[in-house]
């Protein structure tokens, strides 16, 4: 099954790691370290299981990566903060990092949804197999997309998904983003974005301090603009070009409070 989000998506974030990794990436567990354009855990393992991730609660994204000398590892999607539970991508696996050769190790792609009840052994979920030929060698670029309770990752550019997983007891709604490593893999050329949403939504004003009024919106509401206007009898409505910041699940903009009345709207582009 092929989801794919619309050419209008917001990308939010990027690294290509050849500055070194983003000041963003959490490195909670693993050492990681970007060196030659390239990031990865300098100290890999799964149990607990290595975790960077970045600091935006999404709900519906999409991921797009490049992996080098694809083994054992993965993609955190919709996880904790504790970067222990959420929804697991894993690449390659069955215990390549571990030392297993053979059989499926190092060549499958498949999911794990991960609780505090089953950290330890979490279900192997909808598993595509011989997706690897050769790891610990061959380099792959994968996109993953998560739209309500179905996530698909698709491989080397494809239209269609190598492998999806409809999660319907929707364990996780929201969470963070993260990558894990196992092996010898790197990571390289990461993008995430948000895609357009459907709305409408609401706005929230709250007052931040005496002199200014925060706005927030869904971060789900991509394509459409914060725009402003003094008297809801015009017609002149203007975007408001100021930058946002993403808290949470919500854009956010903090605002001087203005002594003429001001309205506001979400506009569909």
């Amino acid at each position: 099954m092929a989801c794919a989000l619309s050419a209008h998506a917001q990308t939010i974030f990027t690294d290509n790691f050849d500055a070194g990794a983003s000041a963003l990436w959490s490195n909670l567990r693993g050492g990681w370290l970007a060196a030659n354009g390239v990031y990865f855990a300098t100290n890999p393992q799964n149990i607990p299981p290595t975790f960077t991730g970045l600091p935006f609660v999404l709900q519906n994204f999409a991921i797009d990566v490049d992996i080098n000398q694809v083994a054992d590892g993965g993609i955190w999607l919709r996880c904790d903060a504790s970067g222990t539970n959420g929804v697991l991508l894993v690449t390659g696996g069955h215990g390549w990092g571990g030392g297993s050769r053979g059989g499926n190790a190092g060549r499958s792609l498949y999911w794990h949804v991960i609780t505090p009840a089953n950290w330890s052994s979490p279900p192997i979920l909808n598993e595509a197999f011989n997706v690897f030929s050769n790891p610990g060698v061959e380099n792959v670029h994968l996109r993953v997309e998560v739209v309500g309770n179905l996530y698909s990752v698709f491989l080397n550019g494809s239209s269609s998904a190598t492998t999806s997983l409809t999660e319907t007891n929707m364990t996780y709604d929201s969470g963070s983003v993260g990558l894990y490593d196992f092996s010898s893999q790197t990571f390289d050329n990461f993008v995430l974005q948000i895609p357009p949403g459907f709305g409408p939504y609401r706005i929230n004003i709250g007052q931040a301090d005496p002199a200014h009024v925060t706005l927030s919106w869904p971060t789900n509401a991509v394509g459409w603009d914060l725009e402003s206007i003094a008297s809801l009898t015009a017609t002149n409505w203007s975007r408001v070009t100021n930058a946002t910041a993403t808290v949470d699940t919500n854009f956010s903009l903090t605002i001087r409070d203005a002594d003429t009345q001001q309205f506001f709207r979400l506009h569909k582009q």
